[in-house]
């Protein structure tokens, strides 16, 4: 048995709330009629433990990498609270455990697309891309973006446009937010020898990707305004001024190169994703 503790460290539960935050506004405008609740609660424990996995199997992976940077060298597995042989199994019995749970209490499709995500971010952003480009995490963050569909899945077996929109918006929302935690852990990712951009193209460049990935996430925020018909005023009044604050810190990071300032805007992202969640379920329900 591990502690609470330990199991807290190894499967990182505050983004695990971002991804459940993501998976809501699916279930709520994927169903024409209020989802039950044990679907709702099915769905959201079967997606923390998947999500719980890919975190066990992610650490597992860079074990030794994590004990060369300052901020990972305490986890478990390089803390030694944990043997990887240990996590290993953990990592998989919890999926196995995941996969099961979805398909059986909500449908296949739900439990597919939340493995997807697990394969994507082990297997396409931790071996494949992370160590190797700088552009890791555009692609390899598409396994943070399921959570609308995993939602939409769960409550119509099915995957519509508005799904697809709501993908979009967090896939373009993914790059900006980590590339500027990249810029205040650079010497970090430089020592364990992670090519993130800040590494291998330098701050300036990276603020200038932070922008145009902020301009691409606002336009994507929009958009779902014409993917769904409920959307209404208070959507669009309030992703207007969620986005210009968004990309007018943007442009003060460009012009500032702060690592005090890309971690403001870290956390500002953190928010703005949290916050567009939940004006999408409150226009809704204004509609409705």
């Amino acid at each position: 048995m591990i502690s609470f503790n330990v199991w807290n460290q190894l499967t990182k539960p505050r983004v695990t709330l971002l991804i459940l935050a993501t998976v809501m506004p699916g279930i709520y405008l994927g169903s024409t009629e209020t989802p039950s609740y044990i679907l709702v609660t099915f769905t959201l424990f079967g997606t923390y433990l998947m999500s719980s996995a890919s975190f066990i199997l992610n650490q597992y992976i860079e074990r030794e990498k994590d004990a060369l940077m300052y901020r990972t060298k305490m986890r478990p597995i390089p803390g030694g609270k944990i043997s990887p042989n240990n996590a290993l199994a953990l990592g998989i019995t919890v999926t196995i455990l995941a996969f099961a749970l979805l398909t059986y209490t909500v449908n296949l499709l739900t439990a597919i697309c939340a493995f997807g995500a697990l394969v994507a971010y082990v297997w396409l952003y931790t071996i494949v891309l992370k160590p190797r480009t700088e552009q890791n995490i555009v692609i390899g963050g598409v396994s943070g973006c399921v959570g609308p569909l995993i939602g939409y899945a769960a409550v119509s077996n099915s995957l519509p446009l508005p799904a697809w929109v709501m993908f979009t918006m967090i896939f373009l929302w993914t790059p900006a937010h980590f590339w500027a935690l990249a810029i205040f852990l650079k010497d970090d990712y430089a020592r364990a020898e992670i090519p993130m951009l800040p590494v291998v193209k330098g701050i300036k460049q990276t603020t200038i990707s932070i922008f145009i990935y902020t301009i691409l996430y606002s336009i994507s925020c929009f958009a779902f305004y014409f993917s769904h018909d409920g959307m209404g005023v208070f959507f669009l009044t309030s992703t207007a001024i969620l986005t210009i604050a968004m990309v007018s810190l943007s442009i003060q990071l460009i012009r500032s190169q702060s690592t005090i300032l890309a971690k403001k805007f870290f956390y500002f992202s953190l928010l703005h994703m949290f916050v567009m969640t939940v004006v999408i379920i409150v226009d809704a329900r204004m509609i409705a």
